[in-house]
């Protein structure tokens, strides 16, 4: 091999400037070609493939034209990847240049080019500047096709179903196909086992995890804003329920996070588990109990992981979609979330109803039947003329989910209704942001709050207004300055609260595993306000939260 050193992006030295620079004299040098935020993603995939071999050494180039391109250089320098700049790849020679994405000048590149999805398979349609159909994105001849030849060396599908797309769209490149499998898929297959983890890096704990996906486009799940995360936050009770978001890279950087973060704001507040890009939303996949999910790879992936998902995406998506395409057959099965209809009985029939073989039929058409990494292992040393190191890689584990700082709902709505046999069953939403008129009101719900509430309609219209640890004379306090509120409830540690009333009587209320201190106020509440014939509060309360029951201890 041989390159040019340059000034700003370094390449690697080879030759003498090798023997005299690096440290490990690489035998071969490989290329990532990173279009977009997601194929660098892609990329950071595939290069464990060459994990633990000295003789290979990975640099990567930003390939220019994207409108998503911006931010790649500063992610791949954050992940402390070798960096060169375009213009010195395209006057380099490598033994192996891997891009995740078609688009591009690929053709200038002094490589074999290995060629592979970004995504769950080849789905979308690609379409001229006149808007003509040009068939389907990553297997489209105007994608591999230059000056009469095929651009990539090898073109790695994950299934045997995308060759009859690739011979209808682009003949000339079927000698180039190689069927690898799909080893992102594979790698989240195997991490499955870690699901406990990964739902303890997300804090959820017994609550169904429900993980929200959308893709990018008119027709994504967020193009009309955040209303439909919104909804499921204020919809779902939050002590049943925990609700993850994770967006496709181009709405973040195509819009930018801050403005997405302001799209979202309602939703923040009331607990959204907001999942950045390139954060592990693999892991939070895994740790699903249920996805709502448009027509991107990601509903594909939790589909073939065999979780419950209903899509929701703008009811026009297969505009976007090759019609053959496995992702848009799943869209025509998949059941569809109806926005006129409240969201909770929705979610439940889901879960109730899923096999979670349902769809396999479907999805293997692009995710394969493992063994992708191996394949596509051996067809990159393949391209290089190079025997790999020995026995195949091991499956890597996944990062861990590394949500953004989840917010605690400031106020809540609690319905709380005494059972006849005397258990008290408790539903909490949070009060902001208000619930849409197709879920209905909660029934009888009475008011929760901080007492550091900014908003005083709240503070104002609140039956129980509490505060973490207890102060001389706070209780008192509140009471008097807020006349509408029946109880002050200081929680001393994570399971006990002392509550004062208006009348002047306190109690002490300690939690079972499985209750929290913040439910005891609003148990007591639904005791004392429920026309329950053993009005006395017994020394002890049974309290159930959706299918879960503990109990609650009270001394006076």
């Amino acid at each position: 091999m041989e390159t040019a050193v340059t000034d700003g992006w370094l390449s690697v030295p080879v030759g003498a400037e090798a023997e005299r620079w690096n440290t490990v004299a690489a035998r071969r040098t490989v290329l990532g070609v990173a279009r977009n935020m997601a194929a660098a993603s892609r990329l950071l995939d595939i290069v464990p493939l060459f994990r633990s071999d000295p003789r290979v050494q990975v640099v990567f180039t930003v390939a220019g034209g994207s409108a998503f391109g911006d931010p790649v250089a500063d992610y791949l320098r954050d992940v402390q990847a070798r960096t060169i700049p375009w213009e010195q790849a395209v006057a380099t020679r490598f033994d192996l240049a891997i891009a995740p994405s078609a688009n591009g000048r690929l053709d200038r590149l002094r490589a074999p080019v290995l060629l592979t999805p970004h995504g769950a398979g080849h789905n979308r349609r690609l379409t001229g500047p006149d808007g003509g159909d040009l068939g389907t994105s990553g297997l489209s001849a105007a994608q591999l096709v230059r000056d009469g030849r095929v651009v990539p060396a090898a073109i790695a599908l994950p299934h045997a179903d995308q060759l009859t797309r690739l011979a209808r769209d682009c003949p000339q490149a079927l000698p180039r196909a190689v069927i690898t499998g799909d080893p992102c898929f594979d790698r989240i297959a195997a991490n499955a086992v870690r699901r406990d983890r990964h739902r303890r890096a997300l804090g959820v704990g017994e609550r169904k995890l429900i993980f929200v996906s959308s893709t990018w486009g008119r027709h994504a799940l967020l193009a009309p804003g955040g209303g439909l995360v919104t909804r499921l936050l204020a919809e779902l009770p939050l002590d049943e329920y925990a609700v993850a978001l994770a967006a496709h890279p181009n709405v973040w950087y195509g819009h930018g996070g801050l403005q997405l973060r302001l799209w979202l704001a309602e939703a923040r507040e009331a607990g959204l588990i907001l999942i950045p890009p390139h954060a592990g939303w693999q892991g939070a996949l895994i740790a699903a109990d249920a996805v709502v999910g448009d027509h991107g790879s990601v509903t594909f992936y939790g589909a073939a992981l065999g979780r419950p998902a209903l899509l929701a995406s703008s009811g026009a998506e297969l505009d976007e979609l090759d019609p053959s395409s496995p992702t848009a057959e799943l869209c025509r099965v998949l059941p569809r979330l109806d926005p006129r209809r409240g969201l909770l009985p929705q979610i439940e029939a889901l879960m109730s109803g899923h096999v979670p073989t349902a769809y396999d039929a479907v999805t293997i058409r692009s995710v394969g039947q493992g063994g992708g990494g191996e394949r596509l292992r051996r067809l990159a040393y393949d391209l290089m003329d190079f025997p790999p190191p020995g026995p195949a890689v091991p499956v890597t584990p996944l990062p861990e989910p590394a949500p953004e700082q989840v917010v605690r709902p400031g106020a809540l709505l609690v319905t709380a209704a005494v059972e006849p046999d005397g258990v008290i069953a408790l539903r909490r939403y949070p009060a902001a942001p208000p619930r849409d008129p197709s879920a209905g009101e909660p029934p009888d719900a009475h008011l929760i709050t901080w007492a550091d509430e900014l908003d005083r309609r709240i503070l104002e219209t609140a039956a129980i207004i509490m505060r973490d640890g207890d102060a001389p004379g706070w209780a008192d306090e509140v009471l008097r300055r807020h006349p509408g509120c029946f109880m002050a409830a200081a929680l001393t540690g994570p399971n006990t609260a002392t509550l004062t009333f208006r009348r002047g009587d306190r109690l002490h209320a300690t939690a079972s595993p499985g209750l929290n201190a913040g439910h005891l106020p609003s148990a007591v509440y639904a005791w004392l306000t429920t026309d329950h014939p053993a009005r006395p509060l017994p020394a002890e309360i049974s309290v159930r939260l959706g299918d879960r029951r503990a109990t609650m201890g009270l001394q006076g």
